[in-house]
């Protein structure tokens, strides 16, 4: 009777085992995946996307304190080259494009009769 107690407290310890090691990974997953998700975002719209890449850092910058993985390295740096796409482009919108369209508004202005 002990030894089937022992075989079971063994497989019980690998099945947790083998449930950390799935766990424990998921926030370098996400961090990945927001980074992935947020660069195709950027190139399809432009620089709304700043928070997105503010939460993938957090959870890549999480995982990579708590277990460091390879998927968490690359969420980090896909999330800074990120953070940095989308400040230059809210920086060029703010500086050319919105002066660019109030210039455009006051040509086209239609005359009231």
């Amino acid at each position: 009777m002990v030894k089937i107690k022992k075989s079971k407290s063994k497989r019980i310890e690998k099945a947790s085992e083998s449930y950390h090691k799935k766990t424990s990974e998921a926030l370098g997953i996400s961090g990945f995946t927001i980074g992935i998700v947020g660069i195709i975002y950027t190139i399809l719209v432009g620089f709304f996307n700043l928070p997105l890449f503010i939460v993938g850092f957090i959870f890549s910058v999480i995982q990579q304190k708590r277990n460091k993985t390879k998927l968490g390295l690359a969420g980090l740096i896909i999330n800074i080259i990120g953070i940095i796409l989308s400040v230059v482009l809210l920086i060029v919108f703010l500086k050319y494009i919105i002066p660019l369209m109030g210039q455009f508004q006051q040509t086209t202005s239609f005359p009231v009769n």
